[in-house]
């Protein structure tokens, strides 16, 4: 037998795709079988804790729902009327239809979710804020058949808002949200899909994207998804409460067949904290620059370091009320079948269903400490300011009339209430005390009522 010899390079290149045969035809199925054991067992614990399951639809590859997507009778018939209204070729169309899907549809990790993410959350809320969390109708929210796809309703009063609300259903449901294209930028982008979370362009008038998201919207509903949405849209610049904006509302409501196995239950949940991170970006109209950026980065590297040599200070309450559950079946009693609806009809009934919807989402804003003393502040305008004696019983009416109203205030006396919001705008320069008086600071007017605004429809 005559040895053969081959050179040095090519023995390696041998020995290179050797390995991969032998990885890809023995190794990695067996590890991908593991993998696939263990992550089922994981959902399955995570389930047993749950009241809102994980549905098969949130744990669907990217992949296996974007084609879903693209290939969608409804998208397809779209996409040849608009490929004909454009002049466009087929494969033209086809890569719109493969950028919209894969933009839209997230990338769900478990992992991510409830172990690290969870985590994580829970330490940065809990060191940020006093979290209180109210519940208008506890049992009515327990009675919510598991197999309903659910929507939690949202004011939008800062980005912290999706990591709050996350955290405290996370023992409940797995959320996913829909983001607005403000979040588009790496690696936040990547992180939010792993969370659940989905892109919508809100303002576009592309047909071709408005209809591959409404069909995402109402697959994932039919499928009984869990989903957060912020009806206002982004975040409100002047403290109120903003009109909503109905697009995702009209597309789940499209898609909804009282008829059908799954009622759509709407959750209406307010928010309110007593220091929202970006005010001074809103209230004083400060454009989000570099520099803005690289200020708040100190700020929160200053936090975090306080935080370690144990000298960190809370920023005072966040507060999260849940409403009582609307089914959409009972507000759409008497409508028959919605899909018959002429279009301007269908319109009407979604304006009438939004607006029943936002008032109930508004009458959940939480009353924390400092957008009560600012409306109490803010109430006697004078130049001379306010005496701490009337401002103290202009609060405590504040305060009974609120919980009167059904509106969280956390527990505390009217006299603790007072003192801490006292002195917390005090020590951030918002009024100044003389003689036993508090006078606003002109250039904290801004800050002021954008607190006392996030209060102001409750009356």
């Amino acid at each position: 037998m005559t040895p053969v010899s081959v050179p040095l390079w090519l023995f390696v290149l041998m020995l290179f795709l050797a390995s991969l045969a032998v990885l890809e035809r023995l190794i990695l199925p067996g590890v991908r079988v593991v993998l696939r054991k263990r992550f089922r067992a994981v959902v399955e614990r995570i389930n047993e804790k749950l009241a809102l399951k994980l549905k098969p639809f949130k744990l669907a590859k990217k992949k296996a729902l974007e084609q879903l997507l693209v290939h969608d009778p409804e998208v397809l018939r779209l996409a040849e009327k608009y490929r004909k209204e454009r002049n466009l070729s087929w494969r033209e169309v086809e890569d719109l239809l493969a950028v919209y899907a894969r933009e839209i549809v997230p990338t769900f990790s478990v992992y991510l979710y409830y172990r690290l993410g969870h985590a994580v959350t829970k330490r940065l809320v809990r060191g940020l804020y006093k979290v209180r969390v109210g519940f208008l109708d506890r049992q009515a929210l327990a009675r919510i058949d598991p197999e309903d796809s659910v929507v939690f309703l949202m004011n939008h009063r800062s980005n912290l808002d999706y990591l709050l609300v996350a955290y405290l259903v996370s023992r409940h449901a797995a959320v996913s949200y829909a983001v607005g294209e403000w979040a588009k930028v790496w690696p936040l982008d990547t992180l939010i899909r792993r969370l659940g979370g989905y892109f919508v362009r809100r303002d576009t008038s592309d047909p071709l994207y408005r209809k591959v998201l409404e069909r995402f919207v109402q697959l994932a509903t039919d499928a009984g998804l869990t989903q957060g949405v912020f009806p206002e849209g982004k975040l409100t610049r002047d403290g109120a409460l903003q009109p909503p904006k109905l697009g995702l509302l009209s597309y789940l409501l499209k898609g909804f067949n009282p008829q059908g196995e799954r009622d759509l239950v709407f959750v209406p949940v307010g928010i309110n904290y007593d220091r929202v991170l970006e005010d001074r970006t809103h209230a004083l109209g400060l454009p989000v620059s570099v520099a803005g950026a690289r200020q708040m980065a100190a700020w929160g590297l200053r936090w975090l370091w306080n935080g370690v040599r144990g000298k960190g200070h809370r920023l005072g309450y966040a507060a999260v009320n849940f409403g009582r559950p609307i089914s959409t079946r009972e507000l759409l009693s008497g409508v028959g079948d919605v899909r018959s609806l002429s279009q301007e009809a269908f319109r009407e009934l979604v304006s009438r269903v939004g607006e029943r919807l936002w008032q109930a989402v508004a009458a959940t804003v939480p009353a924390t400490p400092i957008p009560v003393f600012c409306g109490a502040l803010l109430g006697e305008p004078s130049q001379q300011g306010v005496s701490v004696s009337g401002l103290y019983q202009t609060l405590d009416a504040q305060v009974h009339r609120f919980r009167e109203l059904g509106v969280l205030v956390p527990e505390l006396e009217t006299g603790e209430l007072f003192h801490f919001a006292r002195r917390v705008v005090l020590a951030r320069g918002w009024v100044r005390e003389e003689e036993g008086r508090l006078i606003p600071v002109p250039e904290a007017l801004p800050l002021l009522r954008f607190y006392a605004n996030s209060l102001a429809h409750h009356g």
